[in-house]
């Protein structure tokens, strides 16, 4: 009992022993000195000085040592070795007791991957860090790195940079206001505002505010709504994967592939770029916008996908795709844009509503003057069928043109004269405006005459406002005129008439509208 006791009080004293801060020893110098009222009384040794703390070796010209604080005061061709580690400087002072050096003027300290360059260091041994806040500058053999501020941690091999921090490469350069480097993982961390060039293509170049990049990979991880640019073509999303030597990218959240030179993009919730082949697509919620001197075409599907070969875009649209412009609006099961060309055509089941009109036919193809941006022209391939509704409050009269192909032009954005070749039939209201007789102050009434059937082999016709008047029919040409009491409602569409104007989109926004319509015939195909 009574050694159990001594040794519970001695377990005190020897955690204390072992705390104590270890004392600076004296290895060597060529003269010792104490210069009266200099120093404090404290000694200055001269000439090859050598110093030792727990395992750390001091040499320089000159110190002052104050040996009861346990502190040193170096100066002149100073050099501290430290295992792995070795620090240089005009001056140094340091503390035994916190193992914290601090040193000024021309300072280098070097391990084995990288040197830093600086004027005042702190260094701590405890933590192994080391600390600049007046410019420094870390040399590898990979890169340059400059920074106003940063925290050097010789354990980890990893240094945080704040404050216009500049790193240069042969592959790149990166600038930053606050960067973590890991030259054992060689890669980076961005906290702030970064730029990151490829040096080989200028035109290459990242900007984000966080992610990581691996230098020898050139991989980019990238969140925060970060974009890359890549010859005139600029990636954005919530999170970007980045591949600098592929040109691979692939972006999810709010994705959009942007060519301000073209005017045109495409966005959705996830996508991927290839800049080898300078394409990319997105889906989910997909959409692309190309801006025209007016206005602006407004293209949505399942997929979108944009191509360019040769100075020449494309942008596909595959499933259920819709488009919205202010003068032509339409949808199909896929649309293809050539921009180059200023070719729209539209597949499977396409309608395209201009005006008043409503077109269909098995393909159609739009035609936009390039150099004007106009609409020109319209090709309609194998039943091609124009409806028109007439402007009587009756909701079941429309002006109907029908042939096997149809060629259409447009004057002043609008759809202006038609001709149908092969099987052409029309079926026209006739009406005339009639006034009340017993109240002239009343607007004039149309009143049905007529309803005529035309028959032949070619057809033309123009438009004006709602109505569809020909102006010749050509080829086994047969025509009648029916009072409306003689001709059933059953006769009065013509084969195939379907009307489709609910699904019409009337602003941009409707083309992600799913219409009850649509998805019924969609539906009833996949039975």
């Amino acid at each position: 009992m009574f050694k159990f006791f001594w040794v519970l009080m001695l377990l005190p004293m020897m955690a204390l022993a072992q705390n104590k801060p270890k004392k600076i020893k004296q290895i060597h110098s060529n003269r010792i000195q104490k210069i009266p009222g200099k120093y404090d009384g404290n000694l200055l040794l001269s000439g090859k000085v050598i110093l030792e703390h727990d395992g750390a070796i001091l040499r320089a010209d000159s110190v002052v040592y104050y040996e009861l604080e346990n502190y040193f005061k170096a100066f002149s061709n100073v050099e501290l070795d430290m295992q792995e580690n070795h620090l240089a400087s005009d001056a140094l002072e340091y503390n035994g007791n916190t193992k914290i050096a601090k040193a000024t003027g021309d300072v280098v300290l070097r391990d084995s991957e990288q040197t830093l360059y600086t004027d005042k260091l702190e260094y701590n041994r405890n933590t192994q860090k080391a600390y600049f806040n007046t410019g420094g500058t870390i040399v590898s053999n990979n890169e340059t790195i400059t920074s106003q501020e940063g925290v050097y941690d010789l354990v980890t091999k990893s240094i945080k940079f704040d404050k216009d921090v500049r790193i240069v490469n042969k592959d790149y350069y990166i600038e930053s206001k606050n960067i973590r480097h890991y030259a054992d993982g060689d890669y980076m961390e961005f906290f702030d505002d970064t730029y990151i060039q490829n040096r080989k293509n200028p035109n290459q170049f990242i900007r984000t505010t966080k992610g990581k990049y691996f230098l020898n990979k050139k991989e980019a991880f990238l969140e925060n709504r970060s974009s890359v640019h890549m010859d005139g073509t600029v990636l954005t999303a919530d999170d970007i994967y980045f591949n600098q030597t592929s040109g691979y990218g692939k972006g999810t959240g709010d994705v959009l592939i942007d060519n301000p030179k073209e005017k045109q993009f495409i966005r959705g919730g996830f996508g991927e770029y290839f800049q080898q082949q300078d394409s990319g697509y997105v889906t989910q919620k997909a959409y692309a916008v190309r801006a025209f001197e007016k206005d602006s075409l407004y293209l949505h599907a399942d997929t979108l996908m944009s191509t360019k070969r040769n100075e020449k875009n494309l942008i596909r649209a595959y499933h259920k795709a819709k488009f919205f412009k202010s003068n032509l609006q339409g949808k199909a099961d896929s649309i293809s844009f050539a921009e180059d060309k200023g070719v729209m055509r539209f597949f499977r089941k396409p309608v395209v509503w201009s005006g008043y009109r409503q077109i269909t036919g098995d393909t159609i193809s739009v035609y936009i003057n390039t150099v004007a941006e106009r609409l020109d022209s319209m090709k309609v391939r194998q039943n091609a069928f124009a409806i028109s509704k007439t402007d009587s409050i009756t909701e079941t009269q429309f002006h109907q043109m029908k042939s096997r192909e149809m060629l259409g032009l447009f004057v002043d954005e609008q759809l202006d004269w038609v001709q149908g070749e092969g099987n052409a039939q029309t079926l026209l209201y006739m009406e005339e405006e009639k006034k009340d007789s017993t109240n002239s102050n009343l607007p004039p009434v149309k009143e049905l005459i007529g309803i005529n059937r035309s028959d032949c082999g070619i057809v033309e016709a123009d438009f004006e406002e709602r109505e569809i008047n020909v102006l010749a029919c050509r080829i086994n040409a047969e025509s009648k005129v029916y009072p409306p009491s003689k001709l059933p409602e059953d006769q009065r569409k013509l084969p195939d008439f379907v009307w489709r104007v609910d699904e019409r989109p009337q602003v941009w926004r409707d083309i992600f509208v799913v219409d009850e319509k649509g998805l019924s015939e969609e539906l009833n195909t996949e039975k």
